[in-house]
């Protein structure tokens, strides 16, 4: 199962994700979650709680990175886990992707006052 967490400050999104990105209906629910993300600047996609991706959730991302940069958007992961980075580096799509760590993001839009909108997928 995936669930999502979406936080916004300003121009930017952060997508909380943890489970699994693997094929499924919860693929679709996590894309139509990033596309109506579009009108910011930049979606972090953190995967520091994600388990486990497939092949699907490989794909996924690699759309969704297509999808919102052809339209101005910046798609970034965030602290992938372990077994996600291990997959994106034997899959060589860590060198399509902008991966940051935790710290690179200011601490402000991490842990903003607000209460963030909640989405699962």
């Amino acid at each position: 199962m995936l669930s999502v967490r979406v936080e916004r400050v300003g121009n930017t999104a952060v997508l909380h994700c943890a489970g699994q990105i693997v094929v499924g209906e919860r693929l679709s629910a996590l894309r139509d979650t990033v596309l109506c993300e579009l009108d910011k600047h930049t979606i972090f996609l953190d995967l520091s709680r994600v388990d486990r991706i497939d092949a699907g959730g490989l794909g996924l991302l690699v759309f969704l990175r297509t999808s919102v940069n052809g339209l101005g958007t910046a798609l970034k992961l965030l602290s992938p886990s372990a077994q996600v980075r291990e997959v994106l580096k034997l899959t060589k799509l860590d060198s399509v992707f902008k991966i940051c760590p935790a710290a690179d993001i200011d601490s402000e839009l991490l842990h903003s006052a607000g209460e963030p909108y909640e989405a699962s997928a």
